[in-house]
């Protein structure tokens, strides 16, 4: 089944230049693009990688994307492979902001909401049964999540007036991990999360980050079955770095709190 729906609205005197551009392939493809102002950007490729390769299928997709503002850039790619039940979602509501999903294989689900503007959010993945979710509020955001394996789930949220950064990276091997990243209020955040290269089971990593200070987190995971917790609020600058790492046996529970 194929449903593809593309409603362009302006309500400036002059034209707008919105512009979509669908390459798509396989199976239940139902796609829904919203563009509502002017120098909006909406880009699907599904099952086709830009129409290069033939013999690729996009399973049971659908893919929604939602443009409320001007100068919005929204990318719903499909690389390789077979990629599975996919659901992609990008909704933006605001200007100058950029929502990228690349989408290859399995259980997908994945999802990109940016209220405001200039924000910049991504999503690169590659296998198993994933779902990932960028929520973005305020103004002058930045998220990126790189993953390459197993059944994440992860979620980053930004909200707030400051400069929120927010980065997950997984390489192979990283298990059944469960990653998440909330960052609110109007100073500056750096978070990052890492799962990386060797095992990391089965991982559940939780960084807060709240209040007015700028507050900066580190965490890196390689090796065994972790949980992290870390949490900082408050006006004042804070700052961990946590580094989890071994070769035996490494069922390690670890938790930093931090508050004015």
């Amino acid at each position: 089944m194929r449903f593809i729906l593309i409603s362009l609205i302006s309500f400036s005197v002059f034209a707008a230049n919105n512009s979509v551009e669908i390459d798509t392939k396989g199976t239940s493809t139902s796609i829904y693009i919203d563009q509502i102002g002017s120098g909006n950007t909406s880009t699907v490729w599904c099952g086709l990688s830009n129409g290069t390769y033939a013999t690729h299928t996009c399973s049971s997709a659908t893919i929604d994307i939602d443009q409320n503002g001007d100068d919005n850039l929204a990318k719903a790619f499909s690389q390789y492979t077979n990629h599975q039940f996919n659901q992609y979602v990008i909704q933006q509501t605001g200007n100058d902001n950029t929502g990228y999903i690349d989408a290859d294989q399995d259980s997908n689900e994945m999802t990109i909401t940016q209220t405001g503007s200039d924000m910049y959010a991504e999503i690169y993945m590659s296998g198993d049964d994933n779902v990932y979710t960028i929520s973005q509020s305020g103004g002058n955001h930045y998220a990126k999540f790189y993953g390459f394996g197993d059944d994440s789930t992860w979620t980053a949220t930004q909200s707030g007036s400051g400069n929120h950064n927010a980065y997950i990276k997984s390489c192979g091997n990283c298990n059944n991990n469960d990653a998440t990243i909330t960052q609110s209020g109007s100073g500056a955040k750096d978070g990052d999360i890492e799962f990386r290269n060797n095992p990391a089971d089965n991982s559940t990593v939780n960084l807060t980050q709240g209040g007015d200070g700028a507050h900066v987190g580190n965490v890196l995971v390689k090796q065994g079955n972790y949980t992290v917790n870390a949490t900082q609020s408050g006006v004042s600058a804070k700052s961990y770095a946590v580094v989890l790492d071994c070769t035996s046996s490494c069922n390690k529970t670890i938790t930093v709190n931090q508050y004015d």
